[in-house]
């Protein structure tokens, strides 16, 4: 396992859409951040849980740790390595835990990457308000959230891309699901007075425990729902490549 960790790695580090997808990052996060901070009247400035959620919605990580864990095995399929990876590594469990595990510590670290950017670039602007950034022991566990929803996010990428395993059809399947299809049954679900079964849905879920989306579950019930969805989604992987022809 750990030779497949390392392995995962070395394939993180050699791939330049990884370094794409961190500048994409960096400048969402910043513009993010900078919309907001600017934006918030003097009140909002001085409350902390203004502060708090101002990260929240800024840091662009969960989005791009659900494509990156996503391509993590999609891309195997992709330029057909997969089949060497498997020869390499008969047990096709521990490929797969390997890539869940990478596609986790991931999004933990995205989501680092991520406040740093917005506090950096929030900080100044709040502090030329005379209002400086409060860190406190809720600020570092609303960080806490993020970086959890995010490692979620990734893996559940992962989960998707084994099961997917089209590259295309999973990235965009993906993102149109989170962005698009989620909102519309939202939409409709409120319509027909269904809020509740909305709110278990994967976005909302994984959102309410970052706090990007408020007013649905609970952050420990949200993160519960989305460890639930990657659980499904890798067993679902899983029951797809374990006696799959790779020849």
């Amino acid at each position: 396992m750990t030779s497949l960790l390392r392995a995962e790695l070395v394939k993180l580090r050699t791939t330049r859409a990884f370094y794409g997808y961190l500048t994409v990052l960096v400048v969402l996060s910043a513009i993010a951040a900078a919309a907001r901070a600017s934006e918030a009247h003097l009140l909002e400035l001085e409350d902390p849980a203004f502060q708090r959620d101002l990260l929240s919605q800024s840091v662009a990580a969960p989005l791009i740790a659900l494509l990156l864990g996503i391509m993590s095995l999609t891309v195997e399929w992709r330029h057909g390595t997969i089949t060497r990876t498997f020869l390499v590594s008969p047990r096709r469990w521990y490929v797969l835990a390997a890539k869940e595990i990478n596609a986790f510590v991931l999004g933990i670290g995205l989501a680092l990457f991520g406040l740093v950017v917005a506090i950096a670039v929030a900080a100044p602007i709040l502090s030329h308000d005379g209002t400086p950034l409060q860190v406190d022991g809720a600020l570092v566990g609303r960080a806490a959230e993020i970086m959890l929803a995010a490692a979620l996010w990734g893996a559940l990428g992962a989960g998707v891309g084994a099961l997917v395993q089209n590259q295309t059809a999973a990235l965009v399947g993906a993102v149109i699901t989170v962005v698009v299809v989620e909102e519309l049954l939202n939409a409709l679900l409120g319509w027909a007075d269904l809020e509740g079964v909305g709110d278990a849905l994967p976005g909302r879920a994984l959102g309410a425990l970052d706090r990007s989306h408020q007013g649905g579950l609970s952050p420990a019930v949200g993160g519960a729902v989305g460890l639930g969805y990657v659980a499904l989604f890798a067993a679902l992987g899983w029951f797809r490549i374990r006696r799959q022809d790779i020849t």
